[in-house]
């Protein structure tokens, strides 16, 4: 047995990834730490007032990129 010799994301001090839903679909998105992510959508407003404001493709497209909540534009996750 070899201890010690994990890589990758399960190397200990990698950040991996995480998993959110969809604000509006409820729709699991992962988010890679380190790697673009063009399906992913933010809203930076929402997000510095602790609501998780993630929005897939799609609903991100069905609001015209704006943030139904407080009518901010959408970016996408980097």
């Amino acid at each position: 047995m070899t201890i010690g010799l994990l890589r990758g994301v399960n190397k200990s001090g990698h950040k991996g990834w995480t998993t959110e839903k969809c604000i509006l679909c409820g729709a699991t998105l992962d988010f890679l730490h380190g790697y673009e992510l063009k399906n992913i959508y933010y809203c930076s407003k929402c997000l510095s007032n602790n609501i998780k404001a993630y929005f897939c493709a799609a609903d991100a497209r069905k609001v015209h990129y704006k943030c139904p909540f407080c009518h901010s534009e959408l970016k996408p996750y980097y």
